[in-house]
């Protein structure tokens, strides 16, 4: 498993920890229930920009290394 596959298990176990906090009920009142949903939106858009950059620079990487083989 590479780095970045841990890296993205854990912001998928920490969002469905958050969302199951959600799901349970168990939020103790609108500030709590706000804090909750602010930090799902955060560590969704950290995993998609992550998930971005990696995508981007694997993609790099290929293309370079395809470059090479052309000349």
């Amino acid at each position: 498993m590479e780095i970045w596959d841990e890296v993205i298990k854990e912001y998928n176990y920490e969002l469905n920890r958050l969302k199951n906090v959600l799901g349970e009920g168990t939020v103790e009142g609108y500030a709590q229930y706000r804090q909750i949903v602010g930090q799902i939106a955060g560590i969704e858009w950290s995993r998609q920009i992550f998930s971005d950059i990696i995508k981007k620079r694997m993609y790099d990487e290929e293309d370079q290394r395809y470059r090479v083989f052309i000349f």
